[in-house]
């Protein structure tokens, strides 16, 4: 917990939780691809790890995060050594600087140390391209975001970068709107086939990411 609010949630009977966390899970079902390796910045405690674990068996989960603290509670508290997951403790922008790797989705979870502080996408005018030099063909990028009623420059600002990088720009709401997700990739699945493969999934999945919705976005709002 922080003063921004919590940035993990782990209940061993509780898998989803109806915000946010849900949806940054939930946006890999926009991939045509399989979902063979998963970059998540920001790891935290591990909570969306945990939920893409459950709904991707064999995928290879690489999570970075820049607090040595979070990590060490994760693995004491969180039960973070079950989920064959590998955790590198540094920061977002240094591993994508430092690594070859190219994955099928970077999941950005990542929020400023100090209040107020803006996101990579924001402060530095070649993110995206870093991402992108971090994809593999059609995969996909999704970075967490306050919403548009707590920051509508933010979203639109998002809006306008993934639009100049990316042919396919969604958002993926949670139920709970304290924040959303931004996913863009340049070949993605609509709206209505991400809510059909959602529907395919085991019941229990499918019931606790049905808060979830999709949306394209155009130019504007």
């Amino acid at each position: 917990m922080t003063p921004e609010g919590a940035f993990s949630y782990f209940h061993p009977d509780s898998l989803f939780t109806g915000f946010g966390w849900d949806a940054e899970t939930a946006s890999l079902l926009l991939l045509k691809r399989p979902v063979e390796s998963l970059l998540i910045l920001g790891f935290g405690g591990g909570t969306v790890a945990r939920q893409c674990r459950a709904l991707f068996p064999q995928t290879v989960i690489v999570g970075v995060e820049i607090s040595a603290r979070i990590l060490r509670m994760a693995y004491q508290h969180f039960h973070l050594d079950t989920l064959q997951v590998t955790t590198v403790n540094t920061s977002g922008e240094a591993f994508l600087r430092r690594t070859r790797r190219r994955f099928d989705a970077i999941i950005d979870d990542m929020w400023p140390a100090q209040p107020g502080r803006p996101k990579p996408l924001f402060a530095e005018p070649n993110w995206l391209n870093l991402i992108r030099s971090r994809l593999k063909s059609d995969g996909m990028y999704a970075v967490n975001l306050y919403d548009r009623v707590e920051s509508l420059y933010e979203v639109k600002t998002a809006l306008q970068r993934f639009k100049a990088d990316f042919n396919c720009v969604l958002e993926v709401i949670p139920g709970q709107r304290v924040t959303t997700i931004i996913a863009g990739g340049d070949d993605l699945h609509t709206p209505k086939e991400a809510r059909t493969r959602l529907r395919r999934l085991a019941p229990a999945f499918t019931h606790g990411l049905d808060h979830v919705r999709y949306r394209t976005l155009h130019n504007s709002f």
